[in-house]
């Protein structure tokens, strides 16, 4: 038994250190986590603004008739597209066209009559030179001439004015453009004055904004602006500014501001919504820090994002920098306080990060 004492020794022994052994393997290798970064570049914030407004045609014509009447016929219907001069509609003239007939009857009796008295007289003038007439004669002559003269200009007259008046019961296009609002049938009564329907210019085309009056001093007339439309899609016009209105509209409490359209389109038509942007001269694009919306967090501790700080190797410890955001563009976020340019910031899985980590750099 005494010779076992020492063999047991040795046996416990050389198992304390296995297990030592075993159990300096089991400890785990030391986790390195990679991270995605960037370097931090500058970028450009659009800092204009964008106002809604409405398309209206530049010019609208409303046609009337200077007179009453029953309505005879109406040559177009909603939508048409109408040169200039064309017929637009007719009032029943049957009337007017009969007393205009009776005029010009008049007219050539007359001229018939004037004629007359012209030759007459001129008769009269040889017998009296030749003293076979008496000067009485001759004298009622010249006054029968002048009183046809006269007759003949009032009757030439009253039938250009009964001419003019035949004029009153059409109506023509004074310009090209488009019918719109077409608010009567055939066989109405019309009175003098009363608006038939509207004809829009195609030729030019504007937009109606309403600027707020925090903003109305940056506009100008002659600026050029962009304009984009719902209904066209990205495309986007080119504007000029035409008119600032100097009083504001009490019902929207803006100052009303047009557009003039200077790439008009056929697919631009009145009462479309429309976008006007504007890059105000004191506020153009500015250079700013700028980083990917994921690289910022946000705590109790406010806005932060994780600076890089190279290690070698590709490794590198992060530290948590508190940040001050200004907008948030298609580009990220424009840092205004916290980072520079240069700087390597980490630019996804922030919520799994702490500061003073050590990182694999990716």
């Amino acid at each position: 038994m005494r010779y076992l004492e020492p063999l047991v020794l040795v046996v416990i022994s050389v198992m304390v250190v296995a297990a030592c052994g075993d159990r300096a393997q089991e400890q785990p290798a030391k986790v390195i986590r990679p991270v995605r970064t960037m370097t931090v570049t500058t970028g450009s914030v659009d800092t204009g603004r964008t106002f809604s407004g409405v398309s209206k045609a530049g010019s609208v014509s409303r046609i009337s008739f200077r007179l009453g009447g029953k309505l005879e016929g109406i040559l177009v219907k909603e939508g048409d597209t109408i040169r200039k001069n064309a017929l637009i509609a007719s009032l029943d003239a049957s009337d007017a066209t009969l007393q205009y007939e009776k005029t010009l009857s008049s007219v050539n009796k007359s001229k018939v009559y004037m004629e007359t008295a012209t030759s007459n007289l001129s008769r009269l003038r040889s017998l009296y030179e030749n003293n076979s007439v008496s000067l009485n004669e001759y004298e009622a002559a010249k006054e029968k001439l002048a009183n046809a003269k006269a007759t003949y200009l009032a009757d030439k007259k009253t039938l250009d004015l009964k001419k003019k008046e035949l004029g009153y019961y059409k109506v023509h296009a004074p310009m090209a453009g488009r019918i719109s609002n077409v608010s009567v049938e055939e066989g109405e009564n019309l009175t003098a004055g009363q608006v038939i329907l509207e004809i829009h210019s195609m030729d030019s085309m504007e937009v109606l904004v309403g600027i707020p009056d925090a903003y109305i001093s940056g506009i100008q007339k002659d600026d050029r602006v962009s304009l984009s439309f719902t209904a066209i899609g990205d495309r986007t016009f080119n504007g000029k500014i035409t008119e600032v209105s100097f009083n504001i509209d009490t019902e929207s409490s803006t100052y009303p501001v047009t557009i003039e359209i200077l790439d008009p389109s056929d697919a631009i038509r009145p009462g479309m919504s429309a976008a006007l942007h504007v890059a105000f001269k004191s506020e153009q694009s500015v250079s700013h820090p700028m980083v990917p919306v994921h690289s910022v967090g946000e705590d109790t501790g406010g806005r932060f994002l994780y600076v890089v700080k190279s290690k070698g190797e590709g490794l590198g410890i992060i530290e948590r920098k508190a940040v001050k955001i200004g907008r948030m563009t298609n580009q990220g976020f424009e840092i205004l306080e916290g980072v520079s340019i240069g700087d390597r910031v980490v630019t996804a899985g922030i919520n799994h990060l702490s500061d003073g980590l050590e990182v694999k750099i990716q």
